[in-house]
């Protein structure tokens, strides 16, 4: 007897968790580590950058899967030892050279969570993201800027982590921890992409619900 009243509490307890993720709006707010890697780590920002967040608002659609808009910032900072560099065809310059760049991606973004409405203490989760990325790229030879130059590109996302809810079985409140993969179309000289791997954690709240 008191098996079955206990299966039929968690019955109960599950159908209600599932509805209430089916039309719930949540914000999702995060610090976000970013490591460069192919040639835009070897020419323009060899190390990681700690400044960064990234964020998204989602709306689900049922109970594994919600549509929203993902969207981030990260700057990255690399200054190289002196050297000469070449700035006119018969002309060079002994000087440090410095690279600023900074990106503020936004996404159509997807998420995943497969076994929500399921008595699961962690969450796992998955999601992709496809939009633009607005990029802003400065190079200094010494205190003088010799590249100054801001572009929209294409930019993709996929992302993989745990949640990790506040109230027992319901991420409508949560803390996420996750590692993606970033690609963003860079078109300059030296590096055609800004391609990253981020690290990132983050607190999951909810909005409305209908």
């Amino acid at each position: 007897m008191k098996k079955l009243l206990s299966c039929m509490v968690l019955i109960i307890v599950i159908s209600n968790y599932a509805k209430a993720q089916t039309g719930l709006l949540k914000f999702t707010m995060g610090y976000n580590l970013a490591s460069p890697m192919g040639n835009f780590k070897t020419n323009y920002a060899n190390g990681i950058s700690p400044r960064g967040f990234e964020g998204d608002l989602s709306y689900g659609i049922n109970n594994q899967i919600s549509l929203g808009i993902g969207f981030g910032f990260q700057d990255f900072y690399q200054k190289f030892p002196r050297a000469i560099y070449g700035i006119a065809s018969n002309e060079n310059v002994s000087a440090v050279l410095t690279n600023t760049i900074q990106a503020v991606p936004i996404m159509a973004k997807f998420t995943y969570t497969p076994l929500l409405g399921k008595p699961v203490t962690i969450q796992p989760y998955f999601s992709a993201g496809a939009g633009v990325s607005f990029n802003s790229f400065n190079q200094y030879l010494g205190e003088f800027s010799w590249v100054n130059s801001s572009t929209t590109n294409l930019a993709f996302n996929a992302d993989g982590g745990i949640l990790i809810p506040f109230k027992k079985y319901n991420v409508s409140s949560a803390f996420q921890l996750g590692v993606g993969y970033q690609y963003i179309n860079f078109n300059q000289a030296l590096a055609n992409n800004l391609n990253t791997i981020n690290i990132h954690v983050g607190l999951i709240l909810p909005l409305r619900s209908n």
